[in-house]
């Protein structure tokens, strides 16, 4: 079977969690079947080189600039070619035609186009996609406005266009927000005619498929399945052995305002200096400025640690380090790889109650939640386990099992083989 990738960026440079997941499920697919992924690199927009090919860790993959040439896209135009890029469409034609694939799995289209959907679907291939957040729905992709509160609901896109003026940095166009409608609702119709053309579509949590289903997409098109993981990659954590509580408490993810990185220091550092340590890992370039903040809040606090980034193969040796990970998420998280991860290394998790993770994050058995955003309740829950070590063998103890990766690529490779056989 020839299998072509659609991410909207790849390994090494970027290693979020859809990143990661992807490149997990290529690389176990590419052992039975031939692989490709098909990327943005963000590194390539604005210079000369439009495709650049390498191969990765045994996958063959296809990166390309969004745009060309030294003159930067305006607010407006970047807008649209985050959704919907021709250039982008006509290089990958080309890629079918080279690769001629007989399944399309898409896990994201942002910085590439919506449009590959149309195009995949008038050549006869079946069209899977993965939902890793809320991009179709969404144009920030996480449902946050720029006071940081969720949007539950907009007035006929009104409020799209106050988010889009903080995105780009010019406060002041809220003003002209009802002038921007017609944006937010040309991207909203191309959208769903795009995305009618997928056969099926992949959740891994039921909060993500019932928020698509509330949108109006078919329930019997989306099914639930949670990611895999590579397993390998924990090694170091895996096969440590787990003694009794140290005080070790890690952040292991992207350093960005949404993820309530704040949160926790804000907590540790109000405990203060009572045998417990933070371990913060995240690459400080993406957001500087909240980096700078993030440092600025820690200062006069040994016992926070800020690492940098962490390389998604290392991310076994962080978990050995720690007894709990803390998972503080301000918005609606989908998933969270880094808590598969540290369900399979054995280390309990204290997340906001929030989103996905109550779904993922059982109170009491395999870990604890908190009210999102709420220093003090993330203080409770930080007290409590110092004050009762025994309650983390008791969390270890109710750890649910994480699929690994190869279980899991079975399980997609059941949907493609059910629709290779439906044609």
């Amino acid at each position: 079977m020839r299998i072509l990738f659609v991410v909207h960026q790849y390994l090494p440079r970027w290693q979020a969690g859809t990143e990661i997941y992807t490149h997990s499920l290529a690389k176990e697919l590419a052992q039975r079947h031939q692989v490709m992924v098909y990327c943005h690199e963000p590194a390539l927009d604005g210079g000369g080189t439009p495709v650049l090919l390498d191969t990765y860790d045994g996958v063959s993959v296809r990166r390309l600039a969004a745009w060309l040439g030294p003159d930067r896209p305006s607010p407006w135009r970047a807008f649209r070619l985050g959704f919907a890029n021709e250039r982008i469409e006509k290089d990958y034609e080309r890629a079918l035609s080279d690769f001629s694939p007989d399944i399309v799995h898409v896990q994201h289209l942002k910085e590439l186009s919506a449009g590959l959907l149309g195009r995949t679907s008038r050549r006869g291939v079946p069209l899977v996609m993965t939902l890793h957040d809320y991009w179709a729905l969404c144009g920030n992709a996480q449902y946050l406005r720029p006071d940081g509160t969720i949007c539950r609901r907009t007035h006929f896109r009104l409020e799209c266009g106050s988010c889009a003026a903080a995105r780009v940095g010019r406060p002041a166009l809220r003003f002209a927000a009802p002038l921007m409608i017609p944006l937010f609702l040309q991207r909203q119709f191309f959208m769903r005619r795009q995305m009618r053309h997928v056969r099926v579509f992949v959740a891994p949590s039921f909060f993500l498929r019932d928020r698509y289903v509330a949108s109006g997409y078919p329930a019997e098109r989306i099914r639930q399945i949670g990611h895999g993981l590579d397993l390998d990659r924990l090694s170091a954590a895996v096969t440590s052995p787990r003694g009794e509580f140290r005080g070790r408490y890690a952040f292991i993810g992207s350093l960005a305002w949404q993820k309530g990185v704040h949160v926790v220091v804000d907590a540790f550092r109000e405990l203060g200096d009572v045998g417990a340590e933070l371990r913060i890992w995240g690459n400080p370039q993406v957001f500087p400025d909240y980096s700078r903040l993030l440092r600025e809040r820690a200062a006069g606090c040994p016992w926070i640690e800020l690492e940098g980034e962490l390389d998604h193969a290392r991310v076994g040796e962080a978990l050995a380090w720690a007894d709990y990970l803390i998972v503080p998420s301000l918005w609606w998280e989908t998933w969270s790889l880094v808590v598969s991860e540290a369900f399979a290394a054995g280390v309990p998790v204290i997340a906001s109650d929030l989103g996905a993770l109550p779904e993922r994050v059982r109170d009491g058995q395999g870990g604890l939640l908190f009210r999102p955003g709420s220093v003090q309740g993330l203080l409770r829950v930080l007290r409590r386990t110092i004050e009762e070590p025994g309650l983390l063998a008791q969390l270890r103890a109710g750890l649910p099992r994480v699929a690994p990766i190869a279980e899991h690529a079975k399980r997609i490779e059941e949907i493609y083989a059910d629709l290779l056989e439906r044609d």
